[in-house]
């Protein structure tokens, strides 16, 4: 009897993807990605004012995040001119129709590296929901750890309220 073939599939890593600039063309996409019901409950700000905002500002780098020339992710990273190299994590997401396969912490991985070497970042941080688990053991196992919680730190539609878990890296924890 023959065995059954298994197809495995390997997720992509950080060399896989490619980084390059957010333009204005992808913000359509990037606002489907926000518009989907299991990634807009777990963000914040958003908008095409908020997306256009961070594309202008020099202290801002907005990413869009491919795998064989398809984006598969973005980010937002800030604080680029912080004099004391810390850089914020503003947002990072995948693309819901590229979920799942990997490419988010492909993604995070190369957002990553490229704070610390590109931006010569000693500090990356984050914050993100409490309740968002699946966020945090994605950065937790990428090398963040949390610092602390910012305790009902954003009012929901809903006028519920949300806090905020504090995560960072230093450049010497890489």
């Amino acid at each position: 009897m023959r065995e059954p073939e298994h197809h495995v599939r390997h997720p992509p890593d950080a060399s896989m993807i490619a980084i390059r600039q957010t333009t204005e063309a992808d913000l359509a996409l990037v606002e489907a990605a926000e518009s989907d019901p299991d990634t807009r409950r777990w963000l914040g700000d958003t908008g095409a004012a908020w997306h256009r905002a961070a594309l202008t500002d020099p202290d801002q780098e907005h990413l869009a995040l491919t795998s064989d020339g398809q984006i598969v992710a973005f980010a937002v990273v800030a604080g680029l001119r912080n004099p004391h190299s810390s850089v914020e994590l503003r947002r990072i997401l995948t693309v819901p129709a590229h979920r799942g396969r990997g490419h988010g912490r492909a993604a995070l991985t190369a957002v990553v590296d490229r704070a610390f070497v590109m931006h010569d970042a000693h500090r990356l941080w984050l914050d993100v929901k409490s309740g968002n688990t699946r966020a945090r053991r994605l950065y937790r196992s990428a090398g963040f750890v949390e610092e602390g919680r910012l305790r009902d730190a954003l009012r929901e539609a809903d006028d519920s309220f949300s806090s905020l878990v504090v995560m960072s890296m230093l450049s010497t924890e890489r």
